[in-house]
């Protein structure tokens, strides 16, 4: 049983077509189909279903699929296991949102550097479902993002841990001056800045909007983060933003905190990588500094 049959057999079980399996892996689908056909051979199984241009995977497929990610795995373990482990290099591609990229993940670099100095690190953003597309096609080694909480049997999960979403505004703002909450049908009345729709901390809020037949029509709404806290510096309007953001401009002064008492943060930070995935040192060593920080300022 050939390990390339094996590898692909994950990828076209992964995108549930030949054609593609087999240009992100540089064969020919001609090529493809024969290592399928002597994996099926070898088995004495049929491991898919071909109906049209459909492609699915038949009950034994169902049941060696996991096996073969483990066959995989074991043959990358073999592989280390036998040869002097050099010192890690190469490219780690990490997936995150705009927003962690500008807040935290910028922050990490440079220590993770001295520990990887051979290791180049890619940073590719998204939203939440943008950033769960690219893992499972293998685009990024993992990501790191904040959504509603999020599981999958075919994930690895190192990080889920709860991300306050607050309301802030100038301490020059009328809204800084009210000692008590503010009541989520005046709050619309006031001007807001907000980031993009679809935007995962801003949900909630939208959520909460239409539980009460509400709406805002924001002064403007753009997809950096940084953008929206310093407008809302200026005192041009109101936003929600995560903690993770605000934090530094509620530490400054720059930025208060106002309570809304219909508003509930249900958001988390999450790392995740996909279950079949080899993890690597370099690999391993941002995702453990990503969760030391995070653990640092809770």
């Amino acid at each position: 049983m050939e390990l390339r049959n094996i590898t692909t057999f994950l990828r076209v079980a992964e995108l549930q077509n030949f054609t593609h399996a087999a240009q992100e892996l540089g064969y020919s689908q001609s090529a493809v189909t024969v290592q399928i056909r002597q994996l099926e051979t070898e088995l004495g199984v049929p491991l898919f279903e071909r109906i049209g241009r459909s492609v699915s995977l038949t009950a034994p497929g169902q049941a060696f699929l996991q096996q073969a990610g483990e066959i995989i795995k074991a043959a990358e373990r073999a592989k280390d296991a036998v040869r002097t482990a050099p010192e890690p290099e190469g490219t780690l591609r990490l997936g995150t949102m705009e927003s962690l990229g500008a807040s935290v993940v910028w922050r990490l670099i440079a220590g993770f550097h001295r520990q990887f100095p051979r290791v180049n690190v890619v940073v590719r953003t998204s939203t939440a479902d943008g950033l769960l597309e690219m893992m499972r096609r293998n685009d990024v080694d993992f990501i790191y993002f904040v959504d509603e909480k999020q599981y999958s049997p075919d994930w690895e999960i190192p990080l889920c841990c709860p991300e306050e979403t607050v309301f802030v505004t100038s301490p020059h703002s009328r809204l800084a001056s009210r000692a008590e909450p503010i009541p989520l049908r005046e709050l619309v009345t006031y001007p807001c800045v907000l980031t993009e729709a679809g935007e995962s901390y801003r949900i909630p809020f939208e959520r909460l909007l239409a539980e009460h037949n509400l709406d805002v029509a924001p002064i403007l709404e753009i997809g950096s983060t940084e953008i929206v806290a310093r407008m809302v510096r200026e005192n041009i309007g109101y936003s929600v933003l995560p903690m993770y953001v605000a934090s530094e401009y509620i530490k400054s002064g720059e930025l208060v905190t106002f309570p809304v008492p219909e508003f509930r943060s249900n958001m988390y930070q999450h790392v995740i990588y996909h279950k079949n995935k080899w993890v690597t040192p370099q690999m391993k060593g941002f995702m453990q500094t990503i969760i030391d920080y995070v653990n640092a300022e809770r």
